[in-house]
């Protein structure tokens, strides 16, 4: 969360997320909401969010972040399009520049390939 003068101007969420196929599985996070009041937008809120929220989730030992967001927002922070992975976002209806990853462990990902799925809650409310 971001304060400013004891008010919340932005935050971000990660909840436990899975990556499955036949046969193999893996679990990571999915980072979904972040949000910034829009009178505080564009002043490095989100940024600092999504830095922080990153480092805390390297250090926890996930091994994967996945997003649905802005192409022109997300790469900066090392996402990449995780269809370079074979790894498709469960909502058909996301462009494939949208639904991006970032791999914290090469290792655990090794053969890791499918649909990524969040928690039941996020998808019905699509």
């Amino acid at each position: 969360m971001a304060e400013e003068e004891g008010r919340v101007v932005g935050h971000i969420l990660f909840t436990p997320t899975i990556i499955e196929d036949e046969g193999t599985s893996l679990v990571g996070t999915g980072l979904a909401p972040l949000a910034v009041l829009p009178r505080r937008q564009g002043k490095g809120i989100g940024s600092a969010l999504v830095r922080a929220g990153l480092d805390e989730m390297r250090m926890a030992g996930e091994p994967f972040v996945v997003v649905v967001g802005h192409p022109g927002f997300y790469p900066r922070f090392g996402f990449e399009r995780a269809s370079k992975y074979d790894i498709r976002c469960e909502y058909g209806e996301v462009p494939d520049e949208a639904f991006m990853i970032v791999v914290f462990d090469e290792n655990r990902m090794q053969g890791v390939k499918g649909v990524a799925k969040e928690r039941l809650e996020f998808a019905a409310a699509m």
